[in-house]
């Protein structure tokens, strides 16, 4: 999966912590778009929360509620191989894609009030 666009929207609780999140378009025809939840981590980089994908269509449910049952947590499945373990290079490759794009590591930076 490459990332092809990816802006940040806001900066959110989840569950009890500071996030950013991140909207994210991929080449991937299964996850085209995801949302991905970015929160500080000690080394001073930031750790992939969370990778949420919005089944909802614009069309028919316009309105942008995190809280739908439409947006479901992929996080697990998005990155487990076939024995149900966690591929953490293709992970973290998916991570740096995201925190890489124009714009993304800085704005997160300024929403979690880093530097």
């Amino acid at each position: 999966m490459i990332v092809t666009d990816a802006h940040v929207r806001r900066a959110v609780d989840r569950d009890g912590l500071r996030t950013c999140e991140v909207e994210v378009h991929t080449n991937d025809g299964s996850t085209p778009e995801l949302l991905v939840y970015f929160g500080a981590s000690r080394d001073n980089d930031y750790d992939m929360v969370a990778v949420v994908q919005n089944d909802a269509k614009a069309e028919i449910d316009w309105y942008d509620n995190s809280m739908h049952s439409a947006f479901t947590d992929v996080s697990d499945e998005l990155f487990d191989t076939p024995t149900m373990k966690t591929d953490w290079g293709q992970r973290e490759t998916f991570k740096e894609q995201v925190l890489s794009f124009p714009g993304v590591r800085a704005d997160i930076g300024r929403l979690l009030d880093w530097s």
